[in-house]
């Protein structure tokens, strides 16, 4: 798949979210775009115990093999599942055979990574997802056991996973009545994110707008505060998903 091709069906499965009602809207958006990027499964989760009554606003939608989604569940495996702490301390998406390189694989590690091979499971990309006070998450693609990691895709599917993960909580917060509407930027502090989201400094965008340096770094921490996000590559991906900036204002 080409980039442009790609940056198409992501352009094109960010508008189908922002019409998603519910989650099995989103369940089916998530199958069609898992396929069309080479994955077999997927999995848009909050790192919470289903399983708990008081549990309303979750996001739990998957499509792993039922024997696995029922021993993750049942057994309470996510509680230490290598993938999901992880997860932890990143936020960049990350494939599962270089979970090694960012946590120390304990033998319980290892043998939930065992059983999910022997439950037809093989690798796997996972897009972490932290939102301030609210449960962390993920959004997981994988390919069944004997397959290849489509790499060409991954970049992609960092996308896919980031605005999915999104969309789960515009349509949970939606259920559940709660205030669901987008922070409001300022024109300038929009002006600013289109060259963050391009690369660009603070200095480079202040000779572009004719504005000070450290302006810039007011206009982007002030919008920052508005968003309750801590770094810059959140605040582009939220303010993408929100309307206030398109995918092809983030590459010129």
């Amino acid at each position: 798949m080409s980039n442009m091709a790609q940056l198409s069906d992501v352009t094109r499965f960010l508008e189908l979210t922002h019409n998603a009602k519910c989650l099995a809207d989103l369940d089916r958006l998530l199958e069609d775009i898992a396929l069309d990027m080479g994955f077999d499964f997927y999995a848009l989760v909050q790192h919470v115990d289903i399983r708990r009554s008081d549990n309303h606003e979750t996001i739990w939608l998957e499509n792993y093999p039922d024997s696995w989604a029922e021993a993750f569940i049942s057994t309470g495996l996510y509680a230490n599942d290598p993938i999901l702490v992880a997860s932890q301390r990143t936020s960049a998406g990350f494939a599962w055979s270089d979970v090694g390189k960012l946590i120390k694989l304990n033998a319980h590690h290892r043998r939930v990574l065992d059983q999910a091979g022997r439950e037809g499971m093989g690798d796997g990309f996972t897009v972490p997802a932290h939102v301030p006070g609210e449960s962390n998450g993920t959004c997981n693609f994988a390919v069944k056991k004997g397959r290849t990691l489509p790499k060409d895709n991954l970049m992609m599917a960092q996308l896919v996973g980031t605005f999915a993960f999104e969309a789960g909580r515009k349509v949970t917060r939606l259920r559940n009545n709660l205030e669901n509407r987008p922070p409001k930027l300022t024109q300038r502090q929009l002006d600013c994110l289109v060259f963050v989201s391009r690369g660009k400094t603070d200095w480079e965008i202040g000779q572009i707008l004719g504005i000070k340096e450290s302006t810039v770094g007011e206009y982007i921490e002030d919008a920052c505060t508005r968003y309750d996000v801590r770094r810059r590559v959140q605040l582009v991906m939220r303010a993408v998903h929100d309307g206030h900036l398109t995918i092809r204002d983030t590459i010129g």
